[in-house]
């Protein structure tokens, strides 16, 4: 009975229980900060900054340039006969080929021609019988080259193709009579060849602008067939060819 109320008296004693219900609440505070390490939710994400992929960009400026099949514009001409004038237009069949038309008009002599007689008080080119000119309308087919390695900035090519040419001939003197530039178109005759022309040369800029430049030597074949035409007395023009010099500036669209 002594023992019994021993137990008795220490179990209930107030120091005891304050001393049990802390060991209670430390272990309560373990467990729950354990719980709470092991099985804690990650951190949301950051959503401050946010990165898209560039692939969508690149898609999209591909989808444009692919969309532009159309360049046109103006041709400046530059041969041993002169300077000329003149358009293209190309429409683009893939990646790399286009078709290319183009009309261009220039002047046409075989030797240099200057003002250095009299003809009463006009002064005239001595030995001249002829203004001779040629329109050669080409039609090719251009191959643009290492298109994967450069940029599209920079278009080499290369083409090839027919052009049907309308030579024109107008009298300069005849009998002794002066013709004057646009009086001779008067007395003009025209004349029907064929010939073939082969090119190469580079555009210029982003097709994806709108804006290109170019540059092209070309050299054309052009038979007259016969004992060809004079420009200057005794001196007839067999074929209307040679190497053309060619800048370009256009459009794309």
């Amino acid at each position: 009975m002594k023992i019994m109320s021993a137990v008795l008296h220490w179990s209930v004693s107030p120091r005891m229980w304050g001393l049990l219900m802390c060991m209670v609440f430390v272990v309560c505070c373990q467990v729950t900060l354990q719980a709470q390490k092991t099985g804690e939710q990650p951190p949301p994400d950051d959503s401050v900054i946010v990165f898209s992929p560039a692939l969508p960009l690149l898609t999209d400026e591909a989808a444009a340039k692919a969309a532009i099949v159309h360049t046109g514009g103006f041709n400046l001409l530059f041969s041993q006969s002169g300077w000329g004038a003149g358009g293209f237009y190309s429409y683009r069949l893939g990646d790399n080929s286009s078709i290319v038309v183009s009309v261009d008009i220039s002047g046409r002599r075989n030797t240099d021609e200057f003002e250095n007689a009299w003809l009463g008080p006009i002064p005239v080119v001595a030995e001249k019988v002829n203004r001779l000119f040629m329109i050669p309308a080409t039609i090719g087919f251009q191959y643009r080259l290492f298109a994967d390695d450069l940029q599209d900035s920079f278009r080499p090519f290369v083409m090839a193709g027919f052009t049907p040419t309308l030579i024109l001939q107008s009298p300069y003197i005849r009998d002794g009579i002066y013709y004057e530039f646009f009086q001779s178109f008067g007395y003009a005759r025209t004349y029907l060849r064929w010939g073939g022309v082969f090119g190469v040369g580079s555009m210029f800029g982003n097709i994806a602008e709108g804006s290109v430049v170019g540059f092209t030597a070309r050299y054309y074949t052009i038979p007259f067939g016969g004992d060809g035409l004079e420009s200057m007395r005794d001196f007839p023009i067999t074929n209307f060819g040679g190497v053309f010099l060619t800048l370009s500036a256009g459009w794309t669209w």
